[in-house]
């Protein structure tokens, strides 16, 4: 279903878009496009995206380089 490094978009009315970063018993801990970070999420919270060039943000480009290159 979902894994560490998938890209999410938020399951609201206001569009975000985010990347899995961490995984725990609770759910999983995701990093958004305004900067915000947020825990227990889950498939009824987001649904796999897409990214597009127009997706990236700053903080959406440091949450994927601090998973694909610590």
């Amino acid at each position: 279903m979902f894994e560490i490094g998938d890209f999410v978009r938020s399951h609201t009315d206001e569009v975000f878009i985010g990347i899995i970063i961490d995984e725990s018993y609770q759910g999983f801990e995701v990093a958004w496009n305004d900067g915000d970070f947020t825990y227990n999420e889950d498939g009824e919270t987001m649904f796999h995206h897409e990214i597009t060039p127009s997706d990236w943000t700053h903080y959406l480009y440091k949450a994927f380089s601090d998973i694909f290159c610590p």
